[in-house]
């Protein structure tokens, strides 16, 4: 999401510029009821209208939000594509706001590929911007994408700093939305140094704010890390439920990182209880899915496939 906006404010709130009354509302309406196809579609017909008009600054913001919509939907190239040509456009007009919106979305659709580098020089520049401009908004989100990218280079000490920092300026902005996403990191980061109560903490927290915001892409989220906290205590009931409920979210309003994420994690579950088929089967459709998008994750799962493959897992 963009620096002074988090994904739920951002889905309900149509780009700026030279976009009619009518696809204005048209956007609002899609983002705001999850409907990313609708949203896509009525955020090109807000270019073409912009670039009719020559209006550059509305295809500008018109490309940051499609950069931010696109990464939802699991379209990582376009997303990275339309977050470049919305920066460019920016650095043309001189406006340093929609440069770190765009950088933002850039990092976030660059981290769901694996490129942890490109992501770090976009937020770096990104965050530079935010302080310059004194957006404190800004600042707080390039943190807790700063905090998401080193949990998933194994940086915690760093991860566990960025997010508080996040969280802190969050909290004086009353910004529950971007609470809730900074807990959700907290609660992954927690879990992966062994402090299982205090993943459960943050996780239940995240939780409760997503629902209470309606932000079903939040929750889906949520669900997929607290069923991956259910499966590391052995609690597999639980996590499978967590998952389970996480993907009948993903399916219905179209999230496919999360989709697959449910279904890695529901093979997951089954090869801890001893149903082989039931996991190669959940952990097959994840690969599929995440291959498909181009996720990082997409490698890990096929590691997994191919030690429960073996002829060595099998007995032979």
């Amino acid at each position: 999401m963009g620096p002074n906006q988090r994904r739920t404010t951002t889905r309900r709130t149509p780009p700026g510029g030279a976009t009619s009354k009518e696809n204005s509302g048209a956007i609002s309406e899609c983002y705001g009821h999850g409907n990313y196809p609708g949203a896509v579609q009525a955020l090109q017909e807000g270019l073409d209208l912009c670039g009719g008009l020559g209006d550059r600054l509305g295809q500008a913001n018109a490309l940051n939000y499609l950069a931010g919509v696109l990464r939802q939907t699991g379209d990582y190239p376009g997303a990275v594509q339309a977050a470049q040509e919305g920066l460019g456009l920016c650095r043309d007009l001189g406006d340093r706001h929609g440069q770190a919106n765009a950088l933002n979305y850039l990092a976030g659709a660059l981290r769901r590929t694996g490129d942890h580098p490109g992501a770090v020089q976009a937020l770096q520049e990104g965050l530079g911007l935010c302080r310059d401009l004194g957006s404190r908004p800004g600042q707080a989100n390039a943190f807790c994408e700063i905090g998401a990218v080193r949990r998933l280079t194994g940086g915690y000490p760093g991860a566990v700093q960025a997010l508080q920092e996040a969280l802190a300026t969050y909290h004086d902005l009353g910004d529950r939305a971007g609470e809730a996403e900074a807990l959700n990191h907290v609660g992954s980061v927690r879990r992966l140094t062994g402090d299982y109560r205090g993943a459960v903490q943050a996780l239940q927290d995240a939780l409760a704010i997503y629902r209470d915001l309606g932000d079903r892409d939040g929750e889906a989220e949520a669900l997929n890390e607290t069923g991956t906290l259910h499966r590391v205590c052995d609690e597999l009931s639980a996590a499978e439920s967590c998952h389970q409920k996480a993907l009948g979210l993903a399916r219905e309003i179209g999230l496919p990182w999360e989709e697959a994420h449910a279904l890695a994690g529901l093979g997951r579950c089954a090869l801890a209880a001893g149903r082989t088929a039931d996991a190669e089967a959940g952990l097959r459709q994840a690969r599929e899915i995440f291959q498909r998008i181009g996720a990082a994750e997409a490698s890990g799962v096929s590691a997994e496939l191919d030690a429960l493959t073996s002829p060595a897992a099998q007995g032979l």
